[in-house]
């Protein structure tokens, strides 16, 4: 169970490295608040890991042999964020700034989206695990959110009047999505 848990561990920081990343870039945000924050994360987070162990369901009495191909997606989704183009910055579009129900609905989407590219990863890695074990990672998933979540705001504090980077959301994201999603897929071409 313990080598279970620690790997776990390592699964989760992997996933979330852009997550992190953008939880850091809300909580510099003067429109938001941290409680708009908080809340938006976790409500997403919880989506997340619910549609991850909803799907391992499926996966385990349907598809278990073939999941692995699940790391196709980030792979994907992280050539594609290398490779797009970005549209040219105009200055005359009207950034509308939404109430705070708002708020905590654009974070919510975004970590329901940014959790989204994790099913591929955590569906294979969930599959399999008796349901104490599956119970074990999800708590260690939960309370590793509210790591992350901590971490961001240690971050903002100490950095909030340095500028952000734009390499971290041009190269590093789509690069670790890249190699999540090739480990996905040659763990279990190998496991096959």
């Amino acid at each position: 169970m313990e080598a279970l848990l620690v790997a776990a561990v390592g699964v989760f920081i992997a996933t979330n490295l852009d997550l992190l990343v953008v939880v850091i870039a809300f909580c510099l945000d003067e429109d938001y608040a941290t409680g708009e924050v908080v809340l938006g994360y976790y409500a997403g987070f919880v989506v997340g890991i619910g549609g991850a162990v909803l799907g391992a369901f499926v996966v385990t009495g349907v598809l278990q042999r073939w999941a692995f191909l699940l790391g196709a997606i980030p792979i994907g989704m992280g050539l594609w964020g290398l490779f797009r183009r970005e549209p040219a910055p105009r200055g005359d579009e009207l950034q509308v700034i939404p109430g705070p129900m708002g708020r905590v609905w654009v974070v919510t989407v975004t970590a329901i989206a940014l959790n989204g590219e994790n099913l591929a990863v955590y569906i294979p890695f969930f599959v399999g695990l008796t349901l104490e074990q599956l119970l074990a990672v999800v708590a260690i998933y939960i309370i590793g959110a509210g790591v992350l979540f901590l971490g961001a705001l240690l971050v903002t504090h100490i950095t909030r009047d340095l500028p952000h980077p734009a390499w971290i959301d041009r190269w590093l994201v789509p690069t670790v999505l890249l190699f999540v999603g090739g480990y996905v897929v040659v763990s279990g071409w190998i496991a096959v």
